[in-house]
Order: C-alpha cells, then sequence, then structure tokens
C-alpha cells in the first residue's frame, strides 16, 4: 500500500552530518533560490513551510533520513524504503537514467524523486495534507543541492563517491567530505546570506540558460561540470592551493546554479 508516515520536526533543524555540500553550503542554495521566487510562489512556499523559510528546512534530508516515504522499493527490502537517495548515476556520455529500476537491480537516482515529488506537488498540493506537502518540498529544497554536489554523482568507472583518504598537503583528509563541506566552509568567513550574494551574479541571459531542460538534462550537465573533481583517487596527494584555485570556483558555480535551478523547478510547480 503506498504511504507517507511524517516523523514530527524538532524545534531546530541542523544538519549534524553532511551527506551532499554542508550545512552553509545547503542554505546558500536555498536562500539563492528563494531569492528567485516570483512572489506568488514565495508566498505559497513560505505557507506551506509553515511560515519559515527554505533556509530552516535545507538540511531536513540529512537530520531525518529515517523518514518512511514511499519510494518504489519492494516491500521485502524494507530498509531500503526507509531512505531515499542522495545520490545519482550516469552513464559514459554523463547521462543519467529517468528510472529507479533496471531489470531487477534498483538504481540510485535522486533525479527521478525530485521529478516525482515536484510533479505530485504541481498535480495534488491542493489536496495534499499539511505534513505531507512540507515534506515533499523540504526533500525537494535538499536533494536539488545534493545532485550538484560532484562527490554525489556515480560514474560508471568510479562508483565509491570520493569515499577515500587523500593527502591534502599535509593533511590526510575524507575526499567526500572536502567536497561536502570543507572547499567552501574551511577557506572563508562568510555565513550563507553573503555566500549567497557573492555567488548570485549571473546576468539574465545566463541564469535563463542554466534553468534550461528539464532535471535529468540539469543532472547531466552537473555531472559534466563535477567530473574532473573525480580524477583523484585513494591516497592521491593534491597540492592544496592548486586543488582550491582550480576547484573552488566549480563549487560555487555549482551551487548557484543549484539555487537558479530550484527556484525554477518551484516557479513552475506552484505557478
Amino acid at each position: 500500500m503506498k504511504r507517507i508516515i511524517i516523523l514530527s520536526l524538532a524545534a531546530t533543524m541542523l544538519c549534524t552530518t553532511s551527506y551532499g555540500w554542508g550545512r552553509r553550503e545547503h542554505a546558500t542554495v536555498a536562500q539563492i533560490a528563494e531569492n528567485h521566487l516570483t512572489p506568488k510562489v514565495k508566498r505559497l512556499v513560505t505557507k506551506y513551510l509553515g511560515g519559515r523559510s527554505m533556509v530552516y528546512y535545507s538540511c531536513y534530508a540529512d537530520d531525518y533520513q529515517p523518514l518512511y516515504i514511499d519510494l518504489g522499493w519492494e516491500p521485502s527490502n524494507y530498509r531500503r524504503m526507509a531512505m531515499f537517495p542522495h545520490t545519482y548515476c550516469v552513464d559514459g556520455d554523463c547521462k543519467p537514467p529517468h528510472h529507479i529500476k533496471d531489470g531487477d537491480r534498483y538504481v540510485k537516482n535522486t533525479l527521478y524523486f525530485i521529478d516525482k515529488w515536484s510533479r505530485e506537488l504541481k498535480e495534488q498540493h491542493g489536496a495534499m495534507n499539511d505534513s505531507t506537502r512540507l515534506v515533499h518540498l523540504a526533500l525537494i529544497i535538499h536533494a536539488v543541492g545534493d545532485m550538484h554536489c560532484p562527490v554525489h554523482i556515480r560514474y560508471p568507472d568510479d562508483e565509491t563517491l570520493g569515499v577515500y583518504k587523500v593527502k591534502l598537503g599535509k593533511r590526510e583528509v575524507n575526499y567526500h567530505r572536502l567536497w561536502d563541506a570543507d572547499i567552501i566552509g574551511k577557506y572563508n568567513p562568510w555565513g550563507y546570506n553573503e555566500l549567497a550574494r557573492q555567488y548570485d551574479t549571473f546576468s539574465k541571459h545566463q541564469a535563463a540558460e542554466v534553468v534550461e531542460g528539464d532535471i535529468y538534462q540539469w543532472g547531466e550537465d552537473a555531472a559534466r561540470r563535477g567530473l574532473p573533481a573525480r580524477r583523484y583517487k585513494k591516497g592521491a596527494k593534491i597540492n592544496q592551493q592548486e586543488f582550491m584555485r582550480e576547484f573552488t570556483p566549480v563549487a560555487e558555480d555549482l551551487i548557484c546554479r543549484a539555487g537558479y535551478r530550484l527556484a525554477a523547478l518551484l516557479n513552475d510547480t506552484f505557478k
């Protein structure tokens, strides 16, 4: 039976663990998106989030991973029903699938769920109860950020997601963690509001180009832009200055693209 069981919310929403960007990065994506909502959609989204901003719920999916939502998994695979994927697969051309099941094999595909949840909101948001609508929105806000993080993309020649140690200067670090939060959070003093202001510099024409296409085309674009980051394998020695010079702009660009795309998705959903 299809069902959604909603967990109650805590008074504060803190990303105590980082699974796709860190707390500040997810908040930045949400703030950029909120800045680009139409007035009508911003009022609706704020209403559906119980008067809270999108930033407040930007880390919801990391804090509440045990949400029991029907993801289409088989009942015999109960534990997998309790999670939604924060990652997605691509082929050798960086093209993601449009499904979650390939024969008897399940395919991790957060793009599928973003598409599914947004269509359900578009078609049913007026009839949904408050908690179901809120969870749909909160998961979309988070997942659009996740899909733009290079270590949340499963490339055919490397599905490790960067979960291994590399040598960054004199430090041994987890490469996944480096992309989740350190690449932005470790090296600047700004909060999410200032990051959003600094990153949101695309012209109207450039921003319009970013949001062209659908969620799967956005996933392909993010995979192509993030692919160079995956050339560092387990045990790699990384020159810290060279790495930051090359990849900080990549991370900033992907976070900004995520914000524009999240706004475009919500503007279309609630137009």
